[in-house]
């Protein structure tokens, strides 16, 4: 199983990897060249040769797309954040950054980053297309790099609309936190600014849809229902690591977890295991007792039913070396830095060499539930 996509290749050391919905982007992007452009401007040309032009597009887009977030996570791991990887997707890709951004300039330079990277690869691509059309290269030729310059810089544009989480929004957030010095109003402000774009794109998708182009509309309104669950979810959580300040570890994790077998099966930990307890993550320990991984419900729900007796609790545990250890007298804030996709949101947490608890979202989400007094009671993560 590959939590993190399909891999893809590995630049400077970061990780790049596409889901599954990079094939939509690329199959859609293929067909408006080979069945849109190239019989407009090649007329004539045979079909599996505009099929072939169409795919090449459709692969330099995508590296297009990754060069933007190459830019990001560079600039981020130059500024002294963790980088653990390049994920591409439906709607183009993100640079997944863990860590706090620590200042509001450093938010400003790694968002500008990406579409100043775009800027130079739509010139570039204007360039190429400008030297063809100078040399009298065929038409089908002279296609691919025009619309790569032209999609990207339409990309480039949408990106800089000051909405959160485009690269415009972080661009304002960053200029906010600098101005107010005050990172939770600048996150608000920027995140009401996402959730407004988002609603007047889903306001005019909603027209497209019923007036003009049907496909054009929904397209629109998924981008905006995407953008306005993203900013949603930046204001909940800065607002979760404002309400986590001054508070520590210990208090929130969930103590005493249920370490298993890293050899059983799949099947052997639902029945015995995730069946009789509260709990969502499970350490796993090798046959000499170290503890070599940490299973997840998610990791568990993504195993077919018929293969769970095939497949071993380590085979789907998160590496030992990619969950971030945590103290119970540190700071939560501290933590959050450290937290991200690479551990599904979670840290083992070890007092003197003994692994006392664990933290995992669920944790995070129930203190805000029941109130930071009650957080002894808590059991599961």
């Amino acid at each position: 199983m590959n939590r993190g996509g399909i891999p893809i290749a590995r630049i400077a050391g970061i990780k790049i990897s596409a889901d599954w919905s990079v094939l939509v982007i690329g199959a859609l992007f293929a067909w408006g060249v080979a069945a849109g452009a190239v019989p407009v401007y090649a007329a004539g040309t045979p079909v599996w040769i505009a099929w072939g032009v169409g795919v090449i597009a459709a692969l330099l887009l995508i590296a297009s797309l990754a060069a933007h977030e190459m830019g990001h996570a560079l600039l981020a791991r130059h500024r002294g954040l963790s980088v653990d990887g390049i994920k591409l997707w439906l709607f183009g890709g993100v640079a997944q950054i863990s860590g706090d951004w620590m200042t509001g300039r450093t938010e400003m330079l790694v968002a500008a980053i990406g579409p100043a990277v775009s800027f130079l690869v739509v010139g570039i691509f204007v360039a190429i297309s400008w030297v063809m059309i100078s040399v009298g290269a065929p038409a089908i030729v002279a296609i691919v790099p025009e619309w790569l310059a032209g999609v990207n810089l339409l990309l480039l544009l949408f990106n800089l609309i000051p909405a959160f989480p485009l690269d415009g929004g972080r661009i304002l957030r960053g200029f906010l936190w600098t101005r107010t010095k005050n990172r939770m109003t600048a996150t608000v402000a920027a995140s009401r600014a996402g959730r407004f774009f988002a609603v007047v794109l889903i306001g005019v998708g909603v027209l497209d849809l019923f007036f003009v182009d049907p496909v054009g509309g929904l397209w629109l309104v998924l981008i905006g229902w995407f953008l306005d669950s993203a900013a949603r979810g930046e204001a909940h959580g800065e607002q979760a690591r404002h309400a986590l300040e001054g508070m520590l570890v210990g208090d929130v994790m969930s103590k005493n977890p249920v370490i298993v077998p890293s050899w059983i099966t799949v099947e052997l930990l639902v029945d015995q295991y995730v069946m009789g307890h509260q709990f969502t993550s499970f350490p796993t320990h090798s046959i000499d007792g170290r503890i070599d991984g940490l299973v997840t419900m998610r990791g568990i729900k993504q195993v077919p039913a018929q293969q769970r007796s095939n497949r071993r609790a380590i085979d789907i545990a998160i590496p030992i070396d990619r969950v971030p250890i945590a103290r119970p007298d540190e700071h939560m804030t501290d933590l959050l830095k450290r937290l991200g996709p690479a551990s599904d949101g979670r840290a083992m947490v070890y007092d003197g060499g003994t692994l006392v608890g664990l933290i995992s979202p669920s944790d995070i989400a129930r203190l805000f539930q029941t109130g930071p007094g009650k957080t002894a009671a808590r059991v599961a993560a």
